[in-house]
C-alpha cells in the first residue's frame, strides 16, 4: 500500500519503522527542517543541544526493550530507569527512517479522500496523490486546523484534548560560562538542562531553561521574542542577570504536553483509511506515544 504520514516526530518515525518492514511505500511529511518534533536537537558549532525533551523514562516492558535496542546501537545510554541520548535526542527519530522517504519543510494544509484515495496539498499548493492510507501524528489541535473531512465523533474526541505550552531559552557560548546560581532557585523554570555537561563538552556552554507550564501557557499567544523579553524583565526584578556573553535562542513549544488523554490506543476510521496516534492516547508522555504508534501499526 501507498501510505502518507503527517509528522516526523517520534510517533510518525516509529509508525514508518514498523510499516516499512511490511514493504509498504511510505512518505513522511514534516513542516520543519527534520525529524524529532519535541525530541529536538539543535546543532550549534558542531555540538548537540537538546532543546525539547532532554531524556525520558521507560516503565512498560515493550518500551524498555525498544530503548535497550537503542542503547545497543549507542543512540541512547541508560542510567537507572532514565534513557539519555549519546549524540542528540533527535537521533531516536532519525534512526528509525530512511531519509529518502522524508519530505521536510512541507506543511500539509488539506487532505481529501476521494475514490478510495487520499490527496494531500501543502501550504505552497503542491499536490501529493494516490495514498491508500493517511496516518496523522501531529497534536490534536493541529489536526483540527487541517482542511479535512473528519466524522463528528473524531472531531469531538480531538477537541477534548487540551495542551500546556513550554517556552525555552537556549543559552550557548563557545567557552565555559557558568549560569547565575539564582536561576535554579526560582519557580519560573520547570527545569534547567546543562547540555555541555551531558555531552562532556570542553570550552562550550549550552543550557536550556524550560519555563513552567503556567507561565508558558498563559503567554503562548506572544511571539518567542516577546516571551524572551518578558522572562529577562522578570529575572531583572529578582536581581538575576544572564551573562551578556551568552547567545540566547528562544523557542515556544505551543503544544508541548497534553493535559488529558483519550481512553483508547489510537483512532482508525475504516471508511476513510485514516489513522491518528500520539501521546494523548491512554497517557500523556513519550511512552504513551510509543504504545499508541505501535498498536496503530499493528492494526494496519
Amino acid at each position: 500500500m501507498n501510505i502518507a504520514i503527517i509528522g516526523a516526530g517520534f510517533s510518525g518515525c516509529l509508525l514508518y519503522n514498523k510499516l516499512i518492514k511490511e514493504n509498504h511505500k511510505i512518505t513522511i511529511f514534516e513542516k520543519s527542517r527534520g525529524t524529532g518534533g519535541r525530541l529536538s536537537t539543535k546543532y550549534i558549532n558542531g555540538k548537540f543541544c537538546d532543546h525539547g525533551t532532554p531524556y525520558f523514562e521507560a516503565k512498560n516492558q515493550i518500551f524498555i526493550d525498544f530503548c535497550n535496542k537503542l542503547v545497543k546501537q549507542k543512540i541512547l545510554k541508560k542510567y537507572k530507569t532514565v534513557y539519555i541520548p549519546t549524540n542528540g535526542i533527535n537521533k531516536v527519530c532519525s534512526s528509525l527512517i530512511d531519509k529518502k522517504d522524508l519530505k521536510t519543510k512541507v506543511k500539509i494544509t488539506t487532505c481529501k479522500y476521494e475514490n478510495e484515495k487520499w490527496t494531500l496539498i501543502d501550504i505552497q499548493n503542491n499536490v501529493y496523490k494516490d495514498f491508500d492510507i493517511l496516518l496523522i501524528t501531529i497534536p490534536a489541535v493541529q489536526i483540527l486546523e487541517l482542511n479535512i473531512n473528519l466524522n463528528e465523533k473524531i472531531k469531538q474526541e480531538l477537541s477534548s484534548i487540551k495542551y500546556d505550552s513550554i517556552f525555552t531559552l537556549i543559552l550557548h557560548k563557545q567557552k565555559n560560562l557558568p549560569l547565575h546560581k539564582g536561576l535554579k532557585n526560582i519557580n519560573l523554570f520547570k527545569k534547567i538542562i546543562d547540555n555541555s555537561k551531558k555531552y562532556n563538552y570542553d570550552n562550550f556552554s549550552s543550557f536550556v531553561l524550560h519555563t513552567n507550564e503556567y507561565f508558558s501557557t498563559k503567554n503562548n499567544e506572544k511571539t518567542k521574542e516577546k516571551l524572551e523579553e518578558k522572562v529577562i524583565k522578570k529575572l531583572k526584578k529578582l536581581h538575576i542577570e544572564i551573562d551578556k556573553d551568552f547567545i540566547i535562542l528562544p523557542h515556544l513549544w505551543k503544544y508541548a504536553f497534553a493535559k488529558n488523554h483519550l481512553k483508547k490506543d489510537f483512532i482508525f476510521d475504516k471508511k476513510q483509511f485514516l489513522g491518528i496516534c500520539g501521546d494523548y492516547f491512554y497517557s500523556k508522555n513519550i511512552e504513551a506515544s510509543f504504545l499508541s504508534s505501535t498498536k496503530l501499526a499493528g492494526n494496519i
